[in-house]
């Protein structure tokens, strides 16, 4: 009787035995799900490398870089062929106050808009000018903390 009670505990042990916890996978935000869905769409012409170079914030002056760069600008609806960036809405998309330094970036994204601005007309002038403004933020502390938050973005930190 005591051989059979032992191995009911032992096999009761094995059943309640709580297994290792599973770490769930990072809850992504409606923003960084947006910004990989547009930057799947705009880059389903990409070849590996092409995706790589950007995937990796290296914006190369190419067709394909400012294709892509105004296609994903425009589909986040941050950028409009008109006006350029929305400096207003970007900040709010990307966290405001709390991500941003809004005294900082707003003048720079609005600076980048008017000096690369493009008055030509036709779609391929709008696109032109995205690249170009772009560029512009990108070389300034907004644009390196925008690398940051894309590279986090890409790999699912956040």
């Amino acid at each position: 009787m005591g051989m059979m009670r032992l191995l009911m505990l032992q096999l009761l042990l094995l059943v309640v035995e709580p297994t290792p916890p599973v770490s769930p996978a990072p809850i992504r935000s409606a923003h960084s799900l947006a910004l990989l869905r547009a930057r799947d769409e705009c880059g389903k012409g990409l070849t590996p490398d092409q995706r790589h170079q950007l995937d990796k914030m290296q914006f190369e002056d190419a067709p394909h870089v400012r294709q892509y760069l105004h296609c994903f600008w425009s589909r986040l609806q941050l950028w409009l062929d008109e006006t350029g960036f929305q400096a207003q809405r970007i900040i709010q998309s990307f966290g405001g106050e709390r991500r941003l330094n809004v005294e900082q970036a707003l003048p720079v994204i609005n600076g980048c808009n008017a000096k690369t601005s493009s008055r030509g007309l036709g779609a391929q002038a709008a696109v032109d000018w995205c690249f170009r403004a772009f560029v512009c933020v990108m070389s300034t502390p907004v644009g390196e903390w925008y690398k940051r938050h894309m590279s986090d973005v890409i790999n699912g930190n956040a």
